[in-house]
């Protein structure tokens, strides 16, 4: 296993200056996102931001993302307090609760200078555009970011009809007396330990995946319907698995699955979030997952927190899905 090193980190005055800026920004995110992204647009010629970031992020979306599809980058701007949450109902404790909004203001600026847009699915925090890895009691025991344990290899949004380009996390506050590490294997590695025979059978539709634990428990038009057969890799590293969840529809398949996820866990990556941390993926290339090793601190880390984004190329490819009344708010 490897360590992923960092792409990029802000200097402790970059990240300073670039704290202001997103201080500034008074429109919440949570109560009128288009208005906030407009804002956060406005900042591209703000020379705060520092162009020695603004042209990262700008070459980082050149790379082909079947080869590199992780961008790592540290020390950046988060909050400078932030409130704790208990774990009966964080999300509407946050609402209540969170009145700045920097780590926020950095995820949008990323997805502005990177050229992707940020969408939302009902089912996840009612649809709020930026949510949280952040343990839920209810859901201790899920296969979802609310989970308290460990959380399985997958792709966010496995069998859904409406999957992110990209995810995005920045962590804002962790547990270091817990051993907790964020995993990662980009597919196109993975492959390289499955025969051709193998790869095939992974490219043909005989599998099949349930959808994910929160759509199924937040209740949504997902309700009572059942996923589709998909096929669980292409020959371009494009991946389509959960483990545990996705199942061969044959015993074959289910082999040639099998072998696939121990491919995918000896090719794993491994590293620690500390807050600053954020860690881009293409959702596509990339399989990830948590897991707990030791839990030292239970409080600690019930209240471990990253903050996320799904992003997308273009909200115009989705526009049949969305509610509405909330553009960019898939229906489901």
């Amino acid at each position: 296993m490897r360590e992923i090193k960092y792409d990029f980190v802000f200097t402790d005055a970059e990240r300073d200056a670039l704290r202001t800026v997103l201080t500034e920004v008074a429109t919440s995110p949570y109560t009128n996102m288009d208005a906030y992204i407009a804002d956060i647009e406005q900042l591209r010629t703000d020379t705060r931001l520092g162009s020695r970031f603004t042209d990262f992020c700008e070459m980082s979306m050149l790379r082909d993302f079947a080869k590199e599809p992780l961008v790592v980058i540290g020390n950046a701007p988060i909050d400078p307090e932030l409130p704790r949450f208990g774990s009966a109902d964080p999300v509407t404790e946050k609402h209540q609760l969170k009145t700045t909004f920097v780590a926020e203001g950095f995820l949008a600026a990323y997805a502005v200078l990177t050229g992707t847009e940020i969408i939302g699915h009902l089912s996840v925090n009612g649809g709020d555009f930026f949510h949280d890895i952040y343990p839920k009691e209810s859901m201790f025991d899920s296969q979802s970011q609310k989970t308290l344990g460990t959380l399985k290899f997958h792709r966010d949004f496995t069998n859904h009809f409406v999957c992110p380009d990209f995810v995005n996390t920045l962590t804002l506050r962790d547990t270091p007396t817990n051993e907790v590490y964020s995993t990662f294997t980009v597919t196109t590695e993975a492959m390289q330990e499955l025969s051709d025979k193998e790869l095939d059978i992974l490219a043909q539709p005989r599998f099949y995946t349930p959808f994910d634990d929160v759509s199924a428990a937040e209740g949504n038009l997902l309700h009572g319907r059942r996923a589709q057969d998909h096929v669980a890799l292409t020959h371009d590293g494009s991946a389509r698995v959960f483990e545990g969840r996705t199942q061969g529809l044959d015993e074959e398949a289910q082999q040639v699955l099998d072998r696939f996820v121990r491919a995918l866990h000896a090719r794993k990556q491994m590293r620690v979030s500390r807050p600053g941390d954020s860690v881009t993926f293409s959702n596509q290339h990339v399989i990830h997952g948590r897991e707990v090793h030791a839990i030292n601190d239970l409080e600690g880390l019930k209240q471990r927190w990253l903050l996320k984004t799904h992003n997308v190329y273009t909200r115009q490819a989705f526009e049949e899905f969305y509610l509405q009344d909330r553009y960019g708010v898939v229906n489901g």
